[in-house]
This record gives structure tokens, C-alpha cells and sequence, in this order.
């Protein structure tokens, strides 16, 4: 059962990692456009998967897409604002932080060796500077790393409600629909419909929830405090999207550091996998 959690918070790192790349193809010039078309994306994927856990209403659900929203909206200014290889660092990185205190203080989850999982933590957290720094750019609106960062610390909560009503299946749909109800007026408050953004928002919207999808069954199989931050090393796949396909960072040097950033941050997800 190890392996297949493993699997499945590999597939979630791959969907989210992948997540904001129709988005950032675009351009984010309305954020409330596109995160009503995200929502609608994600009620899409969640249909089908219905049929197989369950139309069930769960209140845990809706707060946990109350929670996801918040931190989507949060994270979507910050991409507008620093781009996608610089946001995505932070979001994993605080958002491990905050996945990580909950799993031990709250759901008292344990590990074979503390010590070596406090060093993936480390590791993991160490590699963000140096993926997020890059190189010097003068377009950066520094309000944007503020963002990312509540982005983060609000994000890494989003599935604690269905955790610890132990709804993280029968959850999924109230979670999907509770997004789907608060994206529908984002949607048409924006006063704008162009077509390739709506696209975009329904691509990302499917890509999230196949993440979201995967890294429930995977905190059902291996906790939460391992399943979510190496569902985190998502930043590795954006920040490639955000530096070989989007160019955002051009410079040798800046290149260099994250990849060396991208290295800390995979020791930290292996280590963090045999704790």
C-alpha cells in the first residue's frame, strides 16, 4: 500500500506541477475569469469520478473548497505578478510547512526516523531560495512573493476538514461542487468571456482536481505528513515549465541556482518517502 501512496503523490506533483502552465500561457489578466473557469474544469473531472465514490454532500467538503479557493486566488495574483517558476516554490514550500504541522501536532502522525524526516523538511525547504531567486527582474512586483506566501500557509490546509472527518473520499464531490458554487459569480462578476482564457481555466481546473484526485488517496495510504509534501515537489515540474518553455529566467547563473535548488528539493522528497 506504501508504494501505490508513493505513486499516486507523484501523480499529484505531475498534475500540479502542470496545473498553472494553460493559465500562464495566456496571461492571468483576469483573475476572477479564470478561476470561475478552473471551477469549472474541476466540477468536470469530478463528475465521472462520482459515479465511483459518491455524490455524497459533506460539510468538510465545502470548507475545504472555501479553503482551496482562497489559496488559488491568492496564488493566481502571485503568478501575474512574479511568474510561474518564482511562485510555485513558495506555494510548495509553505505549504509543506503548514501540511507538516498539522499532520504531527493535530493527526499525531509518526515517522521510523524523526530525525531523518525534520532533514527532508529541511532539505526541501532549503532548496526554495534558490529556486525562487533565479535571476534579477525588474517586471517583479515584490507584493507578489507576499501572496505566494499566505497562498502557502492557507493552501496546505485545504483537505484537513476532510481529514479529520475522515471524508477524504466521500469529500471530493462536496469539495468540487463547493468550488464550482463560489467560482460560478467570480465567473460572471469579471464582466469578461474571452474564449482562450476560459479554455485555459478549464484545462487547469481538470489538472487540479486529477492532482487533488491523487493526493487524497495517497494521504489515505500514507498520512499526510508524507503524502503532501512530496505531492510539493510539483515546484521541480513548474519550474521547469516556468524556465525552459516560458523563459522567465534566461541568465547561466540564475539557471544554475535552480537547478540546484531543484536537486536539494528532490533529496528532500526521497528522504521524506523512507523516514
Amino acid at each position: 500500500m506504501t508504494d501505490f501512496g508513493l505513486l499516486f503523490a507523484a501523480l499529484a506533483a505531475i498534475s500540479w506541477g502542470t496545473f498553472f502552465v494553460p493559465i500562464r500561457k495566456v496571461g492571468v489578466t483576469n483573475v476572477w475569469q479564470l478561476q470561475g473557469a478552473t471551477s469549472f474544469g474541476i466540477l468536470l473531472f469530478a463528475i465521472p469520478i462520482g459515479f465511483f465514490w459518491g455524490f455524497e454532500i459533506q460539510l468538510s467538503g465545502f470548507f475545504s473548497g472555501l479553503i482551496w479557493t482562497a489559496a488559488n486566488l491568492l496564488a493566481l495574483y502571485s503568478v501575474k505578478r512574479i511568474g510561474l517558476a518564482r511562485t510555485s516554490p513558495l506555494l510548495a514550500g509553505f505549504s509543506i510547512i503548514t501540511a507538516f504541522v498539522w499532520g504531527t501536532a493535530f493527526f499525531g502522525e509518526t515517522f521510523d526516523s524523526l530525525v531523518l524526516a525534520l532533514v527532508a523538511i529541511g532539505l526541501l525547504l532549503s532548496g526554495l531560495p534558490l529556486v525562487s531567486s533565479g535571476e534579477k527582474n525588474p517586471t517583479v512586483q515584490k507584493s507578489g512573493y507576499f501572496t505566494a506566501v499566505a497562498s502557502g500557509l492557507i493552501g496546505g490546509s485545504y483537505i484537513i476538514p476532510m481529514q479529520a472527518t475522515q471524508t477524504l473520499e466521500s469529500g471530493f464531490f462536496s469539495l468540487s461542487l463547493s468550488i464550482f458554487a463560489i467560482g460560478i459569480p467570480l465567473f460572471f462578476f469579471a464582466r469578461r468571456f474571452i474564449k482562450k482564457e476560459t479554455i485555459a481555466g478549464l484545462v487547469s481546473g481538470i489538472l487540479f482536481n486529477l492532482g487533488s484526485l491523487s493526493v487524497l488517496v495517497a494521504v489515505g495510504l500514507i498520512g499526510i505528513t508524507t503524502a503532501f509534501p512530496i505531492s510539493q515537489t510539483a515546484t521541480l515540474f513548474a519550474v521547469s515549465w516556468g524556465i525552459l518553455y516560458f523563459k522567465e529566467i534566461v541568465q547561466k547563473r540564475g539557471i544554475l541556482r535552480v537547478a540546484g535548488g531543484a536537486a536539494i528539493i528532490l533529496c528532500g522528497a526521497a528522504l521524506l518517502a523512507i523516514a
